[in-house]
Parts: C-alpha cells; structure tokens; sequence
C-alpha cells in the first residue's frame, strides 16, 4: 500500500517542479498586462474600452480608441 511519506514526497516533488513553470510569464500574459493598465490610465469605459482593448491585443500600437467604436452612430 501507498504510505502517506511517499504521497507527501510525491507532492512535494510535483510542487517543486511546476512551481517554475507557473511563475513564468509568458508574451500574451504581458500584452494584456499593459493593455488594461493603459486603458485604465485613460479611464476608458465600455465601447472605448473595448476597442482599444481589441487594438492592443491584436499588437498595433494606437494612442486612443478609435473615435468610430467610441460613438456609433444611431439612426
């Protein structure tokens, strides 16, 4: 039978070794990172936000959102 000294030390080995593994950041976790904190420098809310989000993460570089998914236009 399995003892509780080798469940412990299995566990402790497998904490060990993806411990590394999750703390490791990678590009996307970043992008997003920047992204949220640059739009919530701007204050950015709603549709603005949601542009801008989309522009970000997708990787081109834009200052603001873009004014047309900031005001639709209702008829």
């Amino acid at each position: 039978m399995i003892t509780t000294k080798k469940i412990a030390l299995v566990t402790s080995l497998a904490v060990l070794l993806l411990q590394p593994l999750a703390s490791q950041a990678n590009p996307q976790h970043d992008r997003m990172r920047n992204c949220n904190k640059t739009a919530k420098e701007k204050a950015l809310k709603g549709e603005p936000r949601k542009a801008f989000m989309k522009t970000c993460l997708s990787g081109k570089t834009t200052t603001t959102a873009p004014l047309a998914a900031a005001k639709p236009n209702k008829k």
